[in-house]
């Protein structure tokens, strides 16, 4: 970009409002998609992304203006809410971000982002949507499909520890679904102390080869048709969550693993564990890779769904999708992206499809649960809100889990007219919100019938949904303790 001044993250966080780079992009992208997402979902009616948004669209800066910085994985040195988003520094300041057409290799490398969206954010500052960008030094990187690189899931700073024969595995396919990250108490071998473990479940349908060769990734005639579960274990290789979601439904490799047979209610279960000498060799790119065919990729009662979020309403519990369509976002567990805002173009993976009749109308609910992974495909060209997680947990949030999905909106909806009566405007009536959730609880237990309370909804009946996530603490400690 000709004629471009660098601008700072200092003089975006001081100037503190909205922003966007990317005034140019706007126009075509969205036209695009919104035509894009008519012509592929016949049950959308033409022009349903904008016509009843009354939005303003992001102010654009008089001048043309790129950043220059790094993206790096989660780290302890920028506490932010969501915990698992990528973050951006140019050196002087570090925020949070998102990136489209993401790259692995781009983690550690010094980029020009040439188009970008910034929102400001109480907690850390803002939030910098990356929409186009470029490497700053080419001469040492490997071109896009020039073969498959290879990235250690611990840096170089940590010695490897375990690389002996037990590391010595491999699992190459297809990434079907992430899990998000929890949190285990263990027992330290060592010291026999009691300490808290992050990581996270990644499951694959994989190739029964013995070996993993990098040149026989390129010309894939593998056949992915086994499960694999592969488990992400510690503080550092935790980091690396966000960066695995953007490759789900891509073609990955990771060598480097140690493998474990555990036992849950009587089956047995084979698992592979990260270790210090993990790698991860992700796929090149492809536009086959990255084009979504359909807007509802329906395997059952679950599957894919591709569109535009209209409204994020109760902290990102309840979003409104197209004519008819809400995703339920209860799950405490679930990882939320700041970029899932009113007007931004969404990819749900593995999430249920519940059709449901109310009194007033029929409505196709999305229910996320443990496997479900959203990643934006556009981002929003209009100044609304970041998603913020909120990590309080009340009486009302684990009732609500405890529903079945209709169940779950109708106490979402119940919860909202209630908050309309009187809204919160400030901290002081914190003790009037929690009396308004106590009364939704209330309500709900003495209006919704018993067959609605149930556990959330098994994925398929698969070993991974019945037992590893609801005996997640009892595996992990196995893999410890073994």
């Amino acid at each position: 970009m000709e004629n471009a001044t660098i601008l700072t993250i200092k003089e975006l966080v001081n100037k503190g409002r909205a922003v966007t780079g990317a005034s140019s992009l706007f126009s075509s992208a969205a036209s695009h998609s919104s035509s894009e997402s008519s012509s592929k979902n016949p049950n959308s009616r033409p022009g349903s992304f904008d016509s009843d948004l009354t939005c303003k669209f992001l102010a654009p800066l008089s001048h043309p203006a790129v950043i220059v910085g790094t993206i790096s994985l989660p780290s302890k040195t920028l506490i932010c809410p969501n915990r698992y988003c990528f973050r951006f520094s140019d050196g002087d300041l570090t925020i949070c971000c998102d990136i489209l057409r993401f790259e692995i290799r781009a983690i550690g490398s010094k980029i020009c982002v040439l188009s970008w969206n910034f929102l400001p954010m109480k907690h850390c500052g803002g939030f910098l949507e990356i929409i186009k960008w470029k490497f700053m030094d080419t001469g040492n990187l490997l071109s896009r499909c020039s073969g498959i690189g290879s990235f250690p899931l611990f840096p170089s700073l940590f010695p490897s520890r375990n690389g002996d024969r037990k590391s010595r595995y491999c699992v190459h396919g297809v990434l079907e679904s992430i899990s998000p990250v929890s949190v285990v108490s263990c027992m330290d071998g060592e010291s026999s102390d009691s300490v808290n473990l992050p990581g996270f479940l990644v499951h694959v349908m994989a190739c029964e080869c013995k070996a993993y060769s990098q040149n026989a990734a390129v010309g894939c005639s593998h056949a992915f048709e086994k499960s694999a579960f592969v488990y992400f274990c510690g503080l550092v290789v935790t980091s690396w969550h966000p960066a695995i979601r953007k490759l789900v439904g891509r073609n990955v490799a990771l060598s480097g693993l140690k493998k474990k047979m555990i036992y849950v209610r009587g089956d047995s279960l084979l698992v592979f564990v990260t270790t210090e000498s993990s790698v991860l060799h992700p796929p090149c790119i492809s536009k086959k890779q990255i084009v979504l065919k359909t807007v509802v990729d329906r395997r059952g009662n679950c599957g894919s769904y591709l569109g535009f979020v209209k409204g994020v309403y109760l902290k990102g519990k309840l979003v409104e999708m197209d004519e008819d369509v809400w995703l339920l976002l209860t799950d405490q567990i679930l990882n939320r992206s700041h970029s899932i805002r009113t007007g931004s173009l969404i990819c749900i993976r593995n999430v249920h499809f519940v059709n449901t009749k109310f009194s007033w109308g029929e409505v196709l609910i999305l229910g996320a649960c443990f496997k479900t992974s959203i990643t934006v495909e556009f981002f929003s060209p209009f100044e609304t809100s970041c998603l913020v997680d909120s990590c309080r947990q009340n009486s009302l949030s684990r009732f609500i889990e405890s529903l079945s999905f209709p169940a779950r909106f109708w106490a979402l909806l119940v919860r909202s007219c209630l908050q309309k009566f009187n809204g919160i405007p400030s901290e002081k009536e914190i003790l009037r919100s929690c009396q308004k959730d106590e009364l939704t609880k209330m309500y709900a237990e003495s209006q919704i019938p018993s067959f609605m309370f149930q556990p959330r909804v098994n994925w398929g009946g698969s070993l991974l949904s019945s037992a590893c996530m609801s005996h997640v603490d009892a595996i992990v400690k196995l893999m410890i303790a073994t």
